[in-house]
């Protein structure tokens, strides 16, 4: 069999997340009625580790409302920083569908290695009607839907015009 021409190569072994961060900023979910079917209001995502000097939270809402927070960690004598903006409506309904689509909703509540306690985390939540559901992943035991997820909410992040 023939060998791919190198660059076909390359753009076949690129990561699925940066595929579904592309397809996101094409996508555009602006109806009202397509965020009814997701029924989605709230989105984060929070990074940290054991020995990091402060963690990241990002949390997206439907209103359009954007936050980013660094949170200090006394012990290492960093502080809190909060900054706001504006996430569109085009951007959160994509992120909104991304989560329905690969099954957020039925993940497990834990993904780790139980042979380790230490080393980076994240979480990433996510509020439809009333509930609210929580995904907690340590290193790479998380499955490759959550990490593709993980991907295009940070990368919204970089879509958004913070002011402190």
């Amino acid at each position: 069999m023939q060998q791919p021409p190198p660059l076909l190569r390359c753009i076949t072994r690129l990561p699925q997340a940066l595929f579904l961060v592309a397809v996101m900023g094409c996508v555009a979910h602006d109806s009202p009625a397509s965020a009814a079917a997701h029924g989605i209001t709230e989105i984060s995502i929070e990074h940290d580790c054991f020995g990091c000097a402060s963690s990241r939270l990002l949390v997206l809402r439907s209103d359009g409302t954007a936050v980013s927070t660094q949170v200090g960690k006394a012990r290492l004598g960093t502080q809190d920083e909060v900054q706001r903006g504006s996430v569109s409506r085009t951007n959160f309904d994509a992120l909104a569908h991304l989560l329905t689509e690969r099954g957020f909703f039925q993940m497990a509540a834990t993904y780790q290695n139980p042979a380790l306690q230490d080393g980076a985390w994240t979480i990433v939540r996510a509020t439809r009607g009333n509930a609210q559901k929580e995904v907690f992943a340590r290193d790479d035991a998380a499955p490759p839907d959550l990490r593709a997820l993980e991907a295009a909410i940070d990368a919204a992040k970089h879509r958004i015009d913070f002011k402190p």
